[in-house]
């Protein structure tokens, strides 16, 4: 926040004091005060640059003051804005919109600052604490801020040995001075405090945290490394938890603000690595390089390489908001010269920025010794390294190769081979050296001796892995009369018993050693091989011994099945079939030697048990073999009544009655033998189904007869279907009625007494047409006075025979007649219609015929007294058209008195307007009508008398 008073004016103290933020301090422990107040560990390459002659004071003594406008000779971009002025602020940061001296510092990013700051903290540089320093050049903008202290209150200075000390450096982006492309540097000596009193801290700690970082003051654009309120190096990254200020000593961050993506790449952080680094041959160097995502909620990913450094290796990698790598290297002679470690970083923004951080190694090294060697076997006296360097002084150091300091007396039993590096100095800052190369050579080792049992028959057997212990390979095998065995395995079959020797070849300056392997051998015994034997049931014992294959030799017992024991002759007509074992004991090594005579007996042969079939004609082929009873024996054969050899399949429809024999001849050796079994067979015929059908056709409904003409023999069971949907029993045939036209097939089914069926089936056996109607038509309908003539015509195709008559009178007997009906009255006549088919079937029907004749009748005189007689003038019409009706009455002047357009409306004697009867006399009338079946309106006049 801005001061709400003039520094300078007095007061100042009292007011800010009172700005103190509320809150409790944190607890400070006595671990974290005694890390604050040790003095920050310098490495060989530091990014502080110690004011000098070239500096001057960037302001005297005070506390929330700001330096006067500072113009820069170079531009400086900060997140798109570009600037070429600014001013350094004592509380530890540099503004570009106007000198600031808020002592309390806020987060970033905020709207408010325009700000780079190193360490935005209440920094007071009165009463002797610290000062701050400023140097220009062409390129670049340098500020220290050197052992200053924090703010307590008026005359209260803060505890000296709680100062900080950091520095910024700003650039046109081009200037070496802050490497790998950066633009903005910040740099850390020792770091003692955080708060000031008016921040809300307690012994400089506490409160309100200070803030590390650079913000644009849009409230997007910003970089942030920490807020820290602490002493101690916690640290979980620029935006969790607040800070340890120890954790900033020695740190060098080197960054960018002249970017505009959204994403601001990683920020590397080191206190151990610089643009540049010397180091001496066999000197350890580990590097340490942080790299941190300014903005919160991402992930930093580290890699680092140096592919000309011989044994550069990565110690450990972590990666996170802060991605720290650590690396470690040892230079090896061959390593004399320059070379390029790279540190790389990615992050996972939008878009993703990879940030680079490069350091130029130089390896040097002082005089070199021509080397020494010595090889020794393991069992040899340990040696002094030194008398091996020609020339090497005494007093130096031996390193081994594991990198460890060694005495310089090389132990082959117990120290690892390898290079050993003798380092001293002579006046030369890298200490000259020379190399031992040590090698140690294992004795051979033979093995410890052993022994082995053969059969004579057992498999070759190799003679290393006999021996005990862990012998070496590669040595040479002895036979028992010392003559090289270059096989290396012992076959029973073909080698001797004795000692066999093993040398294992020592190599320099180790001997040989030795070993052998004692071989005894026991003869194998011989049961003969394994072997089949068939016999038949009825043949003679058999020696078992004799049927086995091979050579077997005699004295070994006899096992039949079921493990029961045998003497070893097999008796087919007692014994069991089976596997037969023949087992010869033998001396250990060698195995018991047993084989196996599987015995298998022929049967003898068998047919069956005799059989009969008996089948109707049409039924399918019958396989014979399965008439047999007995279970017969599958391979003989069939001979048919008339002695042909055929399959066994019988054909009722072709094979005829008889005896049929399945004949079966012995196999192997039963095939002397002979066995036969006989199938009677019986084919029954198939019933001669046939019938007749009185009468053949006919008008619905039908009766008709149909009787049964199947021969007597076959009649066991009938079945009638007659084509209509019903069906019926019996054979002795039925009458049925067929109630609907159609044409109808008839089935009967006749099975035998002995089951044999056949059917007879006669489509269209019955044909039933339909009865006749007298039906017809006429036109015109309906006749009228000018079209009187009526012409009839009979509809129905089954009729052949036709009579007509009109109310009882023949008028014509053809299937189409014509009749003239009277013309002068109008009037109904019946016209009937008698018809008859081919079958003799009648019908008949009637119908009223209408004449039509139009009638008008018109009175000439009416009397419209009220007395109920003759009071309205009214034409009478018929046949007439309604819609098409207009009546009108007339004065004897030609004036209109009545009209209506109602069929049966008349005229009452009053005017159509109303009031009384008009006068007696005579009037006028005129009636316009439409016959019906007309197309001409009719118009008549007339005249008509009133009486009263």
């Amino acid at each position: 926040m801005l001061a709400q008073v003039d520094p300078n004016e007095p007061g100042y103290d009292t007011w800010k004091i009172e700005q103190a933020p509320p809150g409790q301090p944190i607890v400070i422990t006595p671990e974290m005060l005694e890390e604050a107040m040790q003095e920050g560990a310098r490495s060989g390459c530091d990014c502080w640059i110690q004011p000098d002659g070239t500096y001057t004071l960037a302001m005297g003594p005070n506390d929330d003051g700001s330096s006067a406008l500072l113009p820069l000779p170079f531009t400086f971009q900060l997140y798109g804005n570009n600037y070429t002025s600014c001013h350094i602020n004592n509380n530890g940061n540099l503004t570009f919109n106007g000198a600031f001296g808020g002592f309390t510092a806020a987060g970033f990013p905020n709207g408010t600052n325009v700000m780079v700051a190193p360490f935005w903290a209440d920094v007071d540089t009165r009463f002797g604490q610290g000062q701050v320093w400023r140097k220009v050049t062409p390129t670049a903008l340098y500020v220290n801020w050197v052992n200053v202290g924090y703010y307590t209150a008026a005359g209260m200075p803060a505890n000296n040995y709680l100062v900080n000390s950091f520095q910024v450096i700003i650039t046109n982006g081009n200037d070496p001075v802050v490497p790998n492309g950066g633009n903005v540097s910040f740099c850390y000596g020792n770091m003692g405090w955080s708060t000031g009193n008016a921040s809300g801290g307690v012994n400089g700690f506490g409160g309100t945290p200070a803030t590390v970082g650079a913000n644009r003051g849009d409230g997007v654009n910003y970089m942030q490394f920490g807020r820290f309120d602490q002493p101690g190096m916690a640290y979980d990254g620029p935006f969790g938890a607040n800070d340890g200020v120890d954790w900033l000593e020695d740190k060098h961050f080197i960054f960018s603000t002249d970017i505009t993506t959204s994403n601001v790449p990683p920020i590397a952080v080191s206190q151990s690595v610089c643009d540049s680094l010397v180091l001496c041959v066999g000197e350890t160097a580990t590097l340490e390089v942080t790299f941190l995502a300014p903005e919160p909620n991402q992930t930093t990913v580290a890699n680092s390489t140096a592919p000309s450094l011989s044994n550069y290796q990565i110690v450990s990698n972590t990666s996170g908001v802060s991605a720290v790598i650590v690396t470690e290297f040892t230079p090896l002679p061959g390593d004399v010269g320059f070379h390029v470690v790279t540190f790389t970083a990615t992050d996972n923004g939008n878009p993703v920025m990879t940030s680079t951080l490069s350091v130029v190694v130089e390896v040097q090294q002082g005089d070199v010794l021509p080397p020494g060697e010595v090889t020794l076997c393991t069992t040899s006296a340990p040696v002094d390294l030194l008398p091996l360097l020609v020339g090497a002084p005494a007093g130096g150091t031996w390193t081994g190769p594991n990198g460890n300091n060694h005495s310089g007396t090389f132990n082959p039993a117990t120290d690892t081979p390898g290079e050993y590096l003798y380092a001293y100095i002579v006046g030369t800052e890298c200490a000259s050296y020379g190399t031992v190369t040590t090698a140690v050579v294992t004795p051979a080792n033979a093995g410890n001796n052993g022994n082995h049992i053969s059969c004579t028959t057992g498999p070759p057997v190799a003679l290393f892995p006999l021996l005990g212990g862990n012998p070496d390979g590669g040595g040479i095998w002895l036979a028992p009369n010392g003559q090289p065995f270059t096989s290396n395995f012992f076959d029973p079959a073909v080698h001797p018993a004795g000692n066999y020797s093993y040398v294992a070849i020592g190599a320099f300056p180790c001997p040989n050693d030795t070993s052998t392997v004692s071989v005894v051998l026991q003869q194998a015994v011989n049961a003969g091989e394994d072997a089949t034997l068939t016999v038949c049931v009825d043949a003679a014992p058999v020696d078992m011994l004799a049927a086995l294959a091979g050579t077997p030799q005699a004295g070994g017992e006899w096992t039949g099945p079921n493990n029961t024991p045998s003497t070893g002759i097999f008796n087919a007509a007692a014994d069991p079939v089976g596997a037969y074992t023949y087992m010869v004991s033998a001396v250990a090594p060698c195995p018991d030697q047993s084989s196996v005579l599987t015995i298998a007996t022929d049967p003898l042969p068998w047919a069956g048990n005799d059989g009969t079939v008996r089948r109707c004609a049409d039924a399918a082929p019958v396989n014979l073999f399965t008439q047999l009873a007995g279970a017969p024996n599958d391979w003989g054969f069939w001979l048919d009544p008339d002695g042909n050899v055929y399959d066994g399949w019988m054909d009722p429809a072709t094979e005829p009655t008889g005896t049929h024999l399945y004949i079966v001849v012995g196999i192997g050796s039963c095939a002397h033998l002979i066995d036969t079994a006989a199938v009677e067979v019986v084919i029954d015929p198939l019933p001669e189904v046939s019938f007749i059908v009185e009468p053949l056709a006919g008008c619905d409904p039908l009766e008709v007869t149909i009787t049964n003409t199947t021969p007597v023999e076959y009649l066991g069971v009938c079945q009638w279907v007659l084509g209509d949907g019903s069906a019926t029993g019996g054979c002795d045939g039925t009458v049925h009625w067929y109630q609907d036209p159609g044409s109808y097939a008839i089935n009967l089914t006749v099975t035998t007494p002995e089951g044999c069926t056949d059917n007879l089936l006669v489509p269209g056996a019955v044909l039933v047409e339909p009865a006749p109607e007298a039906t017809y038509l006429f036109s015109p309908d309906p006749g009228t006075e000018f079209n009187n003539t009526v012409y009839f015509t009979a509809d129905d195709p089954q009729a052949i025979l036709f009579e007509w008559t009109v109310d009882g009178v023949p008028f014509g007997t053809g299937p189409s007649v014509q009749y003239s009906f009277p013309n002068v009255m109008g009037g109904e006549y019946e016209v009937c219609l008698f018809v008859e088919d081919r079958y003799g079937c009648t019908d008949r029907q009637c119908k009223t015929i209408p004449i039509l004749v139009p009638l008008v009748a018109i009175p000439n005189a009416f009397t419209p007294d009220g007395d109920g007689l003759n009071d309205v003038f009214l034409p009478v019409t018929i046949d007439v058209d309604p819609k098409e009706h207009l009546f009108e009455v007339y004065d004897r002047w030609g004036q209109l008195v009545f009209s209506s357009t109602k069929v049966g409306e008349g005229w009452d004697g009053r005017h159509s307007s109303g009031g009384e009867i008009l006068p007696q006399g005579v009037y006028v009338w005129r009636l316009t009508y439409l016959p019906v079946f007309t197309s001409d309106k009719i118009e008549r006049r007339g005249t008509v008398t009133l009486i009263k």
